[in-house]
This record gives structure tokens, sequence and C-alpha cells, in this order.
């Protein structure tokens, strides 16, 4: 689904998509449209073009408070480290300068699809220079409250919560513990709920601070089956939780 004030952006990035055969908008509209269009479409992925930092930041949280937000690709200007880390504690799936979005917005769509975090290059350099705490600081809290979170969950769900932390579709997890992708797509419901979240993004980051990533890679994953059977749907504007 996609967010743009103006037709011609929107066209812009359908058309850049869309050369990629995994990608299929549903739905587009302009700034103050998203939680309609969420609601009604429900896509995977909701790209929202911004100009300001701010009103990417009104745009985000409109869409997280949608009931099973899709993941939210961010494209604006004049980023600040402090505007991306706000856009990030709000969840954001990726975050893109609007000048250069072009470039990334196929992989990009790709991982926040998947459960990933999708930043600019030259974003995630900035990210990573700023100061943070010491190594270690708070891992050990953090880790062991993750832990406990999954303790809720039947052994089941912390299966499915393991392969959606480490990026699978609906489809793949299915295939991997041999039940419908419906019942996977409920599993990963009722562990959102178990663990008061909305998302896969959330899901897959308490998975890695419990240390569970890349529990899944190597010989369980399907052959032939990268991303899942069915392509991930866009929205402009909106990205519902999907499939």
């Amino acid at each position: 689904m996609l967010v743009a004030r103006h037709q011609l952006e929107r066209a812009q990035i359908r058309t850049t998509l869309e050369a990629d055969h995994r990608y299929r908008v549903v739905a587009e509209g302009v700034p103050g449209q998203e939680c309609d269009l969420v609601c009604r479409t429900r896509p995977d992925v909701v790209i929202v073009s911004q100009p300001e930092e701010g009103a990417a930041l009104g745009a985000l949280k409109r869409i997280t408070e949608t009931p099973m937000p899709p993941a939210a690709l961010l494209l604006a200007d004049r980023l600040t480290g402090d505007g991306v880390r706000r856009l990030l504690r709000l969840r954001a799936a990726g975050i893109l300068h609007r000048a250069t979005a072009g470039r990334h917005l196929q992989w990009a769509v790709h991982a926040a699809a998947h459960g990933g975090l999708a930043l600019e290059p030259g974003l995630a350099r900035d990210l990573a220079d700023t100061p943070t705490e010491p190594a270690g600081a708070g891992a050990g809290t953090e880790q062991a409250r993750a832990q406990a979170l999954l303790g809720a969950l039947s052994p089941r769900e912390r299966e499915v919560i393991a392969l959606a932390g480490d990026g699978m579709s609906n489809p793949e997890i299915a295939a991997i513990l041999t039940i419908s992708a419906d019942t996977a797509k409920d599993h990963l419901h009722h562990i959102y709920a178990k663990l008061g979240i909305r998302s896969r993004l959330q899901a897959a980051r308490i998975v890695w601070q419990a240390g569970l990533g890349d529990s899944t890679r190597g010989s369980d994953r399907p052959a032939g089956s990268p991303g899942g059977h069915c392509p991930p749907v866009i929205c402009s504007g909106r990205s519902g939780g999907g499939r």
C-alpha cells in the first residue's frame, strides 16, 4: 500500500515496485487516509512518503494504532538521528531518504515484509557511529525478560515465533511444521495476544533478545522458498498484517 501526497510520486513508487513480480500494490492514497486504507485492504507493507520528519512520525503512529498493523516503510527528507531513533521506537520497519528511495525500495520492502529492519546504508552508518551504552550493559536483564515472555507460550507457539523471527513467511512456517498456512497465521495471532505485541518485527526482536535468532537456518528451510510462495502485498500509506 502506498501513501504519498502527489499522484506522480505514487506512480513512480508503484512502477519501481511492480517491476519485481513479487510485489503488488493493493491500494494508494494521500496522508490522512492511512487507517481507512489499512483496515480495508490489510496490506503486508505500507509505504509512507512524507517530506517532514514530524509528519512521518504522525503517519507511523496512526498506522501502529490499527489492529494487527502492517510493517511500515517510511520515506522522508531531512532526517535527524533523534528522528530516526523515534521512528524505530515506534516500530518502523524501514526508513529511507525520499531522494534516493528508488535505489532501495525493492530490497527494503522484502526485508520489511519478512520481519526485518530496512535502513538506508547512510542512516545505518550514522546510527552505528552514535555513542551507546557499553557493550553488554543491560543485556542480561533484556534476555531474561524476553525468555520469560517466551516461557508463556506453548511449545508449538515457540516453534512458530522462532521461525517467524528468522524472517520466514507463513507458508514457509507451515511447510517446516507440517501445518496449514492458516494454522500458522492463527498461531501468530495467539502469540501476539499473549505477548502484547502487534507485528512480526516486535516478535523478531523478542526472539533475538532471547537468544533464539537464526534457529532455523540451513536444511530446515524448504527448498526453493526463500521468500514464501505468496508475494507480499503492499499498499501506499498502510500495510496490513497480511498473510
